[in-house]
C-alpha cells in the first residue's frame, strides 16, 4: 500500500471559490470554499538556491531540498529547516531573485498582528522574502534584509518571472516590477502597467528580445516598457479558447528559430490541444494543433524537450528528425493565410506553380501534396482548385485558377517517403 507524501491537487483549474465550489453537501449553508493546493489545479514552481532547490505547489507548502544530503533524501518543509524563523507556510509561487539571492514567496501567508507566527491563510496579494542568502530566516529585523509588502492593483497574484535586473510580477489586472535597492527597503515596488494581466502562472516567457506574455485578450511584450504585440491570428486564438482552464496555458521559447509561443486548450477541450507561435525577428505568426504540457528549450540539452499525454508517455526531443520517431506523420501541413492583390480589389490568375522545395532522406519516391484554394468574396468558403503531388524531380505544376483570394497548402505525404520537409 502506498501513501502520498503530499496530498494531490486537481487536474482541472477552478476559476473561483465560494459556495458550491466543493462537492455537494460539503460545508453548511452560506459557507465558502477557500482555494487551496488540494482543490485547485496542481502546478509547481521550482528554483535553484545555489546548489539546493526550493519548490512550491501553488497554494500549498514551501519545501527545501539540500544537495549536500544526497539524492536519496527528500525535500523538507521550510519550517523544518535548522534555525527556521517564521517562514511562510503557503504560497502561490516561489522564486529566487537574481544576484542578491533572496527567496521570494508570492501570495504567501502573512504574519499575525503580533508578528509572532504565520496566519496559515494565503493573502493573494502579499509578497515576502527571506534574509539575503539565509533561507531559514524570514522575520523582518533591523539586522537583516527579510521583508514584505502587499500589492494594491488587482485581486490576486497570477505569476512572476525574473527579468533583467528586476522581477516582474503580474496580478490579474496589473504588472509590477520588483528591483533590489538594498537597505532599508531591500526591494522597490513599482506599478508598471494597469489594465493588463496574465492569463496563467506560466504564460510569461523570457526571450533574447525581452519578456513576452499572453493576457486574457491579447499578447504583450516588455523591454523596459509594456507594448501590445499585434497579432494576425488574434481572433482565431481568443475566439476559440477555453478560459475556464486558463491556468493550463504555458509559454515556451524556441530560440534557434527566434520564436516564442503558447500552448492552450481550445473551447471544446479541457486539455491543451493547440499552439500559437510568434517569430519576434520576422514579426510573423503561426498556429497549429499539438498537445504538449511542458517545454524546456535547448541549452542544458542539445534540442528542446517537451512532454505530452499520449499512450506512450513520451518525453519528446523536438526540432530534430523528419518524421514521427520513425513513423509517418499524418495530417501534417502548412497553409498560408489568404493572398490577394490590392486588398482583394483585383482578381488573381494562377496558371503555374514552380516548387522550390528540398527533399531529404534516401527514398526516391518521396512526395508531398500542393493544394491550391480560392474564393471570390469575403463571406464565401474556400474551394479547392487543384491538388497535385510533387516529387524531387517536379519542375512545375500547371493549373488554372481565378479568384480574389488564394490560399496555398503544403501537405506531408510521409506514407510515401522516408522523410521530407
Amino acid at each position: 500500500m502506498g501513501a502520498y507524501q503530499i496530498n494531490v491537487g486537481l487536474d482541472v483549474y477552478v476559476p473561483s471559490s465560494g459556495w458550491g465550489a466543493n462537492a455537494w453537501g460539503d460545508g453548511g449553508w452560506g459557507s465558502i470554499a477557500t482555494i487551496s493546493d488540494t482543490n485547485q489545479l496542481r502546478t509547481w514552481t521550482h528554483d535553484n538556491f545555489g546548489e539546493d532547490e526550493v519548490m512550491n505547489p501553488r497554494a500549498g507548502g514551501i519545501y527545501y531540498w539540500d544537495n549536500t544530503n544526497g539524492l536519496s533524501t527528500r525535500a523538507v518543509s521550510f519550517s523544518d529547516l535548522s534555525g527556521a524563523n517564521l517562514p511562510p507556510t503557503k504560497a502561490f509561487q516561489i522564486l529566487v531573485s537574481d544576484i542578491d539571492r533572496h527567496i521570494i514567496c508570492f501570495g504567501a501567508d502573512p504574519l499575525n498582528d503580533g508578528g509572532t507566527a504565520r496566519t496559515g491563510s494565503i493573502d493573494p496579494m502579499f509578497i515576502c522574502w527571506c534574509d539575503q542568502e539565509n533561507a531559514p530566516e524570514w522575520e523582518p529585523k533591523l539586522t537583516n534584509t527579510a521583508g514584505s509588502f502587499r500589492l494594491s492593483s488587482g485581486s490576486l497574484i497570477v505569476g512572476a518571472i525574473r527579468a533583467r535586473q528586476e522581477t516582474l510580477v503580474w496580478t490579474d489586472t496589473a504588472l509590477y516590477s520588483m528591483a533590489f535597492v538594498g537597505s532599508p527597503y531591500t526591494f522597490s515596488n513599482n506599478l508598471i502597467n494597469e489594465g493588463v494581466g496574465l492569463i496563467g502562472p506560466n504564460a510569461a516567457i523570457n526571450s533574447p528580445q525581452g519578456i513576452f506574455w499572453m493576457d486574457l485578450k491579447g499578447f504583450y511584450s516588455y523591454n523596459g516598457s509594456v507594448a501590445s504585440v499585434p497579432s494576425s491570428v488574434h481572433y482565431y486564438v481568443f475566439n476559440d479558447i477555453n478560459l475556464t482552464q486558463a491556468y493550463k496555458v504555458f509559454g515556451f521559447l524556441n530560440k534557434s528559430f527566434d520564436e516564442v509561443g503558447w500552448f492552450y486548450p481550445s473551447s471544446s477541450s479541457t486539455e491543451i490541444d493547440r499552439y500559437v507561435i510568434y517569430n519576434y525577428v520576422d514579426n510573423t505568426w503561426s498556429i497549429g494543433q499539438l498537445e504538449r504540457h511542458a517545454w524546456l528549450d535547448e541549452g542544458i540539452e542539445d534540442y528542446p524537450r517537451a512532454t505530452g499525454t499520449d499512450t506512450n508517455n513520451y518525453l519528446y526531443k523536438q526540432e530534430t528528425g523528419y518524421d514521427a520517431d520513425g513513423s509517418p506523420m499524418d495530417n501534417v501541413y502548412v497553409e498560408s493565410s489568404s493572398l490577394d492583390i490590392e486588398e482583394g480589389e483585383q482578381f488573381s490568375f494562377v496558371n503555374r506553380i514552380i516548387p522550390d522545395i528540398k527533399f531529404t532522406g534516401s527514398n526516391a519516391n518521396a512526395a508531398m501534396n500542393v493544394v491550391l484554394k480560392k474564393r471570390n468574396w469575403p463571406a464565401e468558403s474556400l474551394s479547392t482548385s487543384s491538388t497535385t503531388s510533387i516529387t524531387s524531380s517536379t519542375t512545375k505544376i500547371n493549373t488554372r485558377a481565378r479568384g480574389r483570394q488564394m490560399v496555398l497548402r503544403f501537405e506531408s505525404d510521409d506514407d510515401n517517403s522516408s522523410g521530407l520537409r
